[in-house]
């Protein structure tokens, strides 16, 4: 499994938390399907936030990034078109 999202300079800044729940996520998601990674992403975000933390758009795309690695190509362009929907 590609761990290269953790070499992103700007993960050495998150909150460790965060980078668990990050973990995680990428974790779980790696070879679904963009229909099951989403409620995925939602649920980590919930948990985030019943901490009183939640994702920066940085911390967004950089998780987006980590997991649009193993998509096909038509996955990767209705993420994209995700991501410009919520970053």
């Amino acid at each position: 499994m590609n761990e290269q999202w953790k070499m992103n300079p700007a993960v050495q800044n998150i909150d460790p938390k965060k980078i668990e729940i990050m973990e995680l996520l990428v974790n779980q998601s790696r070879g679904k399907n963009m229909e099951d990674i989403l409620p995925d992403l939602m649920a980590a975000s919930s948990r985030l936030a019943e901490q009183g933390i939640a994702f920066t758009n940085e911390e967004t795309g950089i998780i987006i990034d980590a997991l649009s690695e193993t998509m096909t190509v038509q996955e990767r362009q209705r993420l994209e078109m995700v991501r410009n929907l919520i970053l």
